[in-house]
C-alpha cells in the first residue's frame, strides 16, 4: 500500500539511516532532480544540492529529536543541470528509548513560486524607482484627501524639505481658496463613478511662496487593502503663462506671414490655409490663372495642390502632431523633370488650451546655391589636382631638363677648338648632338604636356570611331605589319560620339601604340568595341599582350614619366597623355589587366 502511495504522491518522500544515508526515495524525487534511484542513494542525494547552499542544508536538516520537524528551502541543480527550488520537512523516527534510530521527509519543487516572488519583488522595484523618479508630481490621498504618500517631484513643486512636512495634511490645503470648490466636485466625482478623470488644471501654492499651475489627472485604485485616489500632477505653469503671449501674437503671426518676403505658409489642422505670403504663391502655384493670398484662406491645401506627394503629406501630418522639421537641403525632381534643392521647416502652432492648431511651412528654393557650391567644390578639387601634377610635373620637367644641361655643359668644357676635327673631338661632338636630342624630346614633351592641359571648350562634333580608327591604322601601319598584329572592332553598340577628332585619334593611337610595344610571344589580337551608358560613351581596347601587376603598380600607372617594364623603350608619357586627354574633356579611364594575359583600357567619353 505505502509503495502505491509513494507512485501517486504529488510530493517527493524520502528516508535516510540514523547516519543520515539515503535509503529510500519515491518516484517523484526521481521526476524532480532527474536522477535514478540508485544515483540517490546513500551521499548522492547531496550531490543534487547546489553548491552555494549545500553547506547550510547538510547541517540544517537533520531535527535533533524525535519533537522537532526541519523545515529549509534549497535550491538542487537537476541532472539536466536546471536549477530547482525545494522546500524540504524532515522529521526523526525514534525507538523506545526515545533515540533517533531515521529520518523521513518530504520535498516539493516551489520554482514557480520563486520565479514569481522574485518577478514581483523586481516589478515592485521597478515601479518604486519609475514614481520616484517620475518628472511629475505622484501624491496619493485618502478617500478624506488626507495625503498619505508623496515621491520627489511633488516635495520639490510644494517647496517642502521632506515627505514627513506633506504627509498627513489634506490636499485642499494646497489648493487656493477659490479653486477648491471645482476639485471637490471633480473629487466626489472621481469616488463616486471609480472612474480616471480628466485632466484638470489648477493652481497649487506650496510652502512660503510657492505657486505653480498644475494639470492633474485623479485615478481611484486599491492600495494597501484600501480605497484610494492616485494624482499626477504636472507642472504647466510656464505653458500657461505663455498661452496668452501666443493668442495675442497669432494675429500678428498671421500677418507677418502674409506679408513676409519668404515663401511661408499657415494651416490648421485640416490643412486649411489660415494665410500664407506672396511668395508662397509665386513659388509653387503653377497655373496660368493666378490667385491672392485672400483668395486661398480656409481653402484645402490638398485641394489647390491635389499633386502633393506623400513624401509632403507624412510631413504635413508629423507637423499637426506636435514635430519640429526642418531639412537644410532637401532634393526632387518636379514634373518637368527639372532638378531642384529646397530649404524647409515644419512646425506647428498651438491655441490658447495649448493644443495645436495647425502647422506652419517655410520653403526656400536654393538650387542656384547648391549649383554654385558644387560648382565651386568641382572647382576646388580640380585646382588641388592641378597644383598636385603642376608641382610634379614642375619637378619632373626640371630633372629631365638639367639633365641634358649638364651634359652639355660638362661636354664643353672638354670639347677643344684649337685641335680641330682629332677623334676625341668628334667624339664629344657626337655626345653634345645625343644631349641636344635629348633637350628637343623633353622640350617636346613640356609643349605636348601643356597643351593638353589648356582649357577647351566642350566639343560639337560627332566623331565616328570606324573613322579615326582608320587614320590610326593607316598612321601605325607599318609596326601592326611588324608585329603581325590582328587589329578588330565592333562598334556597333555606339557608332560614334561628340568629341574632338584629333584628341580621339591621339587617345586611340596611344592605346594600340601601347598594346604593339608590349605584346608577348603569341599572335597580337588587339580589338577594339564601343558601349552605351546613361552619362557616357565608352570605348574598350583589349589585347592579349603582357599585362600589368595592377598591385603592385598602385596608382602610378597614370602618373608622367612612370615606366614599368625596362626591357621596352619609351618615355613614360603615353598613358598620362591618355589620361589628361580624356578628362580634360569630362571623361575617365580605367583599366584591367592579368599578368601574361593582357590588359583592357576602358575609356568613358562624357555625353553632351
Amino acid at each position: 500500500m505505502l509503495s502505491i502511495i509513494d507512485k501517486v504522491s504529488p510530493i517527493a518522500i524520502f528516508r535516510a539511516d540514523q547516519a543520515g544515508k539515503c535509503v529510500y526515495v519515491n518516484q517523484k524525487w526521481q521526476e524532480i532532480s532527474g536522477y535514478s534511484f540508485d544515483e540517490t542513494l546513500g551521499s548522492g542525494w547531496l550531490n543534487t544540492i547546489h553548491p552555494d547552499d549545500r553547506e547550510t542544508t547538510e547541517k540544517e536538516w537533520r531535527p535533533i529529536s524525535g519533537q522537532q520537524v526541519s523545515h529549509l528551502e534549497f535550491r538542487i541543480i537537476t541532472k539536466e543541470g536546471n536549477i530547482k527550488w525545494i522546500v524540504a520537512r524532515i522529521a526523526a523516527e525514534v525507538s523506545e528509548k526515545d533515540e533517533i534510530i531515521s529520518y523521513i521527509g518530504s520535498a516539493t519543487d516551489i520554482t514557480e513560486r520563486k520565479e514569481a516572488e522574485h518577478s514581483l519583488q523586481a516589478s515592485e522595484e521597478l515601479n518604486r524607482k519609475l514614481v520616484e523618479n517620475s518628472p511629475n508630481a505622484i501624491v496619493i490621498q485618502e478617500l478624506d484627501t488626507t495625503i498619505v504618500f508623496v515621491n520627489k517631484r511633488a516635495i520639490h513643486l510644494l517647496g517642502a524639505n521632506s515627505a514627513d512636512e506633506i504627509l498627513g495634511k489634506h490636499t485642499k490645503e494646497f489648493i487656493p481658496v477659490e479653486e477648491q470648490p471645482g476639485i471637490e466636485a471633480r473629487f466626489k466625482e472621481i469616488v463616486s463613478t471609480g472612474k480616471r478623470g480628466e485632466p484638470y488644471t489648477f493652481r497649487i501654492k506650496g510652502f512660503g511662496n510657492t505657486s505653480f499651475i498644475g494639470e492633474s489627472i485623479a485615478v481611484p485604485f486599491q492600495w494597501k487593502s484600501r480605497q484610494v485616489v492616485l494624482l499626477v500632477i504636472r507642472d504647466v505653469t510656464y505653458q500657461r503663462e505663455n498661452l496668452e503671449r501666443i493668442e495675442n501674437s497669432e494675429k500678428k503671426l498671421k500677418q507677418f506671414i502674409e506679408f513676409a518676403p519668404a515663401a511661408v505658409a499657415m494651416f490648421d489642422n485640416s490643412m486649411n490655409y489660415i494665410g500664407c505670403s506672396s511668395k508662397w504663391l509665386d513659388d509653387w502655384w503653377k497655373k496660368e490663372a493666378r490667385i491672392t493670398t485672400e483668395s486661398v484662406i480656409g481653402k484645402n491645401h490638398y485641394d489647390l495642390f491635389p499633386d502633393v506627394s506623400d513624401y509632403w503629406k507624412k510631413v504635413h501630418q508629423r507637423a499637426l502632431k506636435g514635430a519640429y522639421e526642418i531639412n537644410e537641403e532637401d532634393y526632387f525632381v518636379d514634373e518637368k523633370g527639372e532638378n531642384h534643392w529646397l530649404r524647409w521647416e515644419a512646425r506647428p502652432w498651438y491655441r490658447k488650451d495649448n493644443s495645436i492648431g495647425g502647422a506652419i511651412i517655410f520653403t526656400e528654393f536654393i538650387t542656384q546655391r547648391k549649383k554654385a557650391e558644387q560648382d565651386l567644390k568641382v572647382l576646388a578639387e580640380r585646382l588641388m589636382k592641378s597644383n598636385k601634377e603642376l608641382e610634379q610635373f614642375a619637378y619632373i620637367t626640371s630633372h629631365n631638363l638639367r639633365a641634358p644641361v649638364v651634359n652639355l655643359d660638362t661636354l664643353l668644357g672638354f670639347y677643344d677648338p684649337k685641335q680641330g676635327d682629332t677623334p676625341d673631338n668628334q667624339q664629344i661632338y657626337h655626345k653634345i648632338l645625343k644631349s641636344v636630342d635629348q633637350l628637343k624630346e623633353s622640350l617636346n614633351d613640356l609643349i605636348k604636356l601643356v597643351d593638353i592641359k589648356e582649357v577647351k571648350t566642350l566639343p560639337t562634333q560627332k566623331i565616328y570611331f570606324e573613322d579615326v580608327l582608320n587614320l590610326v591604322r593607316r598612321a601605325l601601319e607599318t609596326q601592326i605589319e611588324q608585329e603581325a598584329a590582328n587589329v578588330t572592332y565592333c562598334f556597333d553598340p555606339a557608332p560614334d560620339v561628340i568629341f574632338e577628332a584629333s584628341v580621339l585619334e591621339s587617345i586611340m593611337q596611344n592605346l594600340i601604340t601601347n598594346a604593339l610595344k608590349y605584346r608577348r610571344e603569341v599572335p597580337l589580337e588587339i580589338k577594339l568595341e564601343t558601349a552605351e551608358l546613361a552619362e557616357y560613351i565608352i570605348l574598350k581596347v583589349r589585347d592579349n599582350g603582357l599585362g600589368m601587376d595592377l598591385n603592385a603598380m598602385g596608382d602610378k600607372l597614370f602618373h608622367m614619366y612612370q615606366r614599368f617594364n625596362d626591357t621596352k623603350e619609351g618615355r613614360g608619357l603615353g598613358l598620362y597623355i591618355v589620361k589628361s586627354q580624356v578628362e580634360s574633356l569630362g571623361g575617365k579611364i580605367e583599366v584591367e589587366s592579368t599578368l601574361n594575359k593582357g590588359t583592357t583600357f576602358i575609356v568613358y567619353f562624357r555625353k553632351h
